[in-house]
């Protein structure tokens, strides 16, 4: 039993040695009822009652040895049952003389381990009171005065030693589970803070190499348009001799690289964007479904006829604008890049307040074993990488911190599908 009366972890074995004894003590006091003298079977009718009522005490406490485990009214209720039943055997067997005033110390220890210090001494105490008592007053003519006191002081004492060791030794058990307990808990938690350091670690490389890696592919993506930016503009403004026709062309190659770094720095933007914890919270309104999907579409350089809008033009939903916009102008972008100058068709319902949109293309779809990855930072799904591949995952990165999510398919008959739902109102 612990110092707050709850039942020590691992105890039931030393629950089942302390019945064990009780049924052996009941045990021995029957045979020196049997083979004894005639002094213990002084009160025979009154010991054989006294012994068959303890003897089928012990056999239901043996049944149910867990009650020695219980808390402190089970702890005490067995303790003084132990106490009256010996106390009684020694009246009836001799009192002075009585060789069961020793079953009165396995009493004293059993109550050590059930109770706290405190407590086991008062009852060592009360027992040896109690055994001067009876023998001082039970069969005064049998055994001499003289002898009687000697008898219950001796014991007295040795019980009140008995109950003074025993509590001691248990406490002292006690404090040293819980100290090794304890030890085990603070090595655990060193364990799992060293388990926990060295993730950390791990996932602070892993990041640290992710972005390493990510601005190489973003310098390289960077330079290439910016050394073809320096060769033309040399070029239209040294060459003299350039006709007319390839100046235009020159011309019209700066605004397509111009317009080629604008792009990728609207998706760097994104991403910085879309690293902020309260991203797309706060913004919502209600906005025309129609009106976003053509300033989206015109920003990925789409319009009517290739683009084919199949929803209800009053459809409204309210979301976060400026990043649902962003969202259909990579899907939008990235099925006109795809899409081999077919048309683009946009679905879009509303049903139990979410927004179900579909963009699909007429192009050559994407292997089924890469539909998975067409999100993955730097993955570019066809041999235009765009800008640097990350706006699928800016699709996904943005429709996340929306409430919702992205997936894409390929379409029955060549093309890809791409599949945003969102919470729309």
């Amino acid at each position: 039993m612990s110092a707050d009366g709850q039942p020590v972890p691992g105890a039931l074995p030393v629950a089942r040695v302390m019945v064990t004894v009780r049924l052996a003590v009941a045990l021995s006091m029957a045979l020196l009822l049997l083979f004894g003298g005639d002094d213990i079977r002084r009160h025979l009718p009154w010991a054989v009652v006294t012994l068959s009522i303890a003897s089928g005490y012990a056999v239901v406490v043996a049944a149910n040895p867990r009650w020695e485990l219980h808390t402190w009214p089970a702890a005490w209720l067995l303790t003084v049952l132990d106490s009256t039943f010996t106390l009684l055997t020694v009246a009836v067997t001799g009192a002075a003389a009585s060789p069961g005033v020793a079953i009165l110390l396995l009493v004293v220890t059993a109550a050590a381990i059930r109770l706290p210090l405190g407590p086991t001494v008062a009852l060592a105490l009360g027992l040896g009171v109690a055994y001067l008592a009876v023998a001082l007053l039970v069969d005064p003519g049998f055994t001499p005065g003289q002898e009687r006191w000697l008898q219950g002081l001796w014991w007295a004492g040795y019980l009140l030693l008995t109950g003074l060791l025993g509590a001691s030794l248990s406490r002292l058990i006690e404090r040293e589970r819980e100290a090794g307990f304890a030890a085990r808990v603070e090595a655990l938690a060193e364990h799992t803070a060293a388990e926990e350091e060295r993730d950390l670690r791990r996932r602070l490389l892993e990041s640290y190499q992710s972005q390493q890696d990510g601005l190489a592919v973003l310098l390289h993506e960077f330079r290439t348009p910016v050394i073809s930016l320096r060769a033309l503009a040399r070029g239209l403004a040294t060459d003299a001799t350039l006709a007319p026709a390839d100046r235009a062309t020159g011309s019209r190659l700066i605004a397509e690289h111009a317009n080629h770094l604008s792009d990728m720095l609207d998706a760097l933007g994104d991403v910085a964007a879309s690293r902020r914890p309260a991203f797309g919270t706060g913004r919502s309104r209600p906005v025309g479904l129609r009106s976003v999907v053509l300033a989206s579409a015109d920003a990925a350089g789409l319009q009517p006829p290739r683009l084919r809008l199949h929803f209800d033009d009053a459809l409204t939903v309210t979301t976060d604008p400026q990043r649902f916009r962003r969202v259909l102008t990579n899907l939008l972008e990235n099925a006109a890049r795809h899409g081999e100058s077919k048309p683009v068709d946009v679905e879009a319902e509303v049903t139990a307040g979410r927004l179900l949109l579909r963009v699909l293309d007429h192009g050559s779809g994407v292997d089924a074993s890469s539909l998975a990855k067409l999100t993955g930072k730097f993955t570019a799904a066809g041999s235009n990488r765009g800008t640097a591949g990350l706006g699928l995952w800016i699709v996904e990165q943005i429709v996340q911190a929306l409430g919702g999510r992205v997936g894409f398919r390929n379409r029955p008959g060549g093309g890809l599908v791409a599949e945003v739902e969102v919470p729309a109102d």
